[in-house]
Parts: structure tokens; sequence; C-alpha cells
């Protein structure tokens, strides 16, 4: 069945309602989850990024005890079709689906994160398909923010996204 996990840090009483009426309009369920920020003040932000860049990896650690896979999606994601061949997807021996960056992107990730041997690799954080039991297996929420907190966290210039695809190297497909 298809479910909405939606993570913020605040929601207001009008968008709770509303959320509540769309969910018995489509007969879905949708679950809001709401994370503290304070938390998070020891990870780097950027001047374009907030912190509510690292909820994903919450969300995937909290999540991983309720479904084996995930489909995550930024909030500016729009889907126009169907997500069904996702389903057909193999993850058995992989912790993700994702969307590798176009080669410009690619380029630049080389130099700038040159120690860690990406190799065209990059993908962009904003749609990922996850397989939330090897995700908590390989302890990769960990592992993201001793990254985050680590001596190469001024080499992020985005701090999720780099530490995911630094984390996931040749574990997706």
């Amino acid at each position: 069945p298809l479910a909405f996990h939606i993570i913020c840090d605040s929601y207001s009483p009008c968008f709770v309602k509303y959320i509540e009426r769309l969910a018995v309009q489509h007969h879905i369920k949708i679950s809001l989850y709401l994370i503290k920020v304070e938390s998070l003040e020891v990870l780097p932000q950027t001047k374009v990024w907030s912190r509510a860049m690292y909820f994903r990896l919450f969300a995937f650690d909290y999540l991983s005890k309720k479904v084996n896979t995930l489909l995550y999606l930024d909030a500016d994601v729009v889907c126009k079709g169907s997500l069904q061949d996702l389903l057909q997807l193999d993850l058995t021996e992989k912790i993700a689906a994702v969307v590798k960056d176009v080669d410009s992107i690619q380029n630049k990730v080389n130099e700038r994160l040159s120690a860690f041997n990406l190799q065209g690799g990059y993908f962009n954080s904003g749609v990922v398909f996850v397989n939330l039991k090897l995700w908590k297996e390989n302890a990769l929420t960990k592992k993201a923010f001793l990254l985050l907190a680590g001596k190469e966290a001024d080499s992020f210039k985005y701090p999720d996204q780099d530490v995911l695809n630094i984390l996931l190297q040749d574990k997706v497909i």
C-alpha cells in the first residue's frame, strides 16, 4: 500500500488539517514526523542549504523499523508518471537506486571530492529509492554523521548529498 512520510521541523495546524483531508480524499496513509533541529546544530550547513537537508538521514534510520524500501523525494520533485517500475528493481545486494548527475557536475565533483574517487558515479540525492534494511545493517546514518562531523566536512559543498555519494559508492544501481 502507498504511504507518505513527511519530515519537517514544524507544522502549522492548517497544514496538518490539509494533510488529513488529503489522506481521506485519496485513501492514502500520510504520516508526519517532527524533527528537533537543535540536535543538528553540530552539523555543517551552508548559505544555500539549511540543516533540514539532514532530515532524510533520520528518516532512513527511523523508517527502517517500519518498511523495507522507501522512495525518498525532495519536496520540489514532481512525479509525472507511474512509479511502478521502481518496485521491479532488485535491491537485494544494493543499498539504493539513484539517478547519476549530469556530466558537468561529475567533472566538478571529481575535482572537489578527488580524495573519494567518485569518478562519474555522483548522483543527485533528491530522488533515491532506498533499501532500508541494508541501510540499517550498514549503520549508514551513524557513518554519515561521523563523516559530516569529520575533518573532510569542509570539502562538502552539498553536505548531505556528498556524504550519501561517498557512503553509497559502488552500492547503487
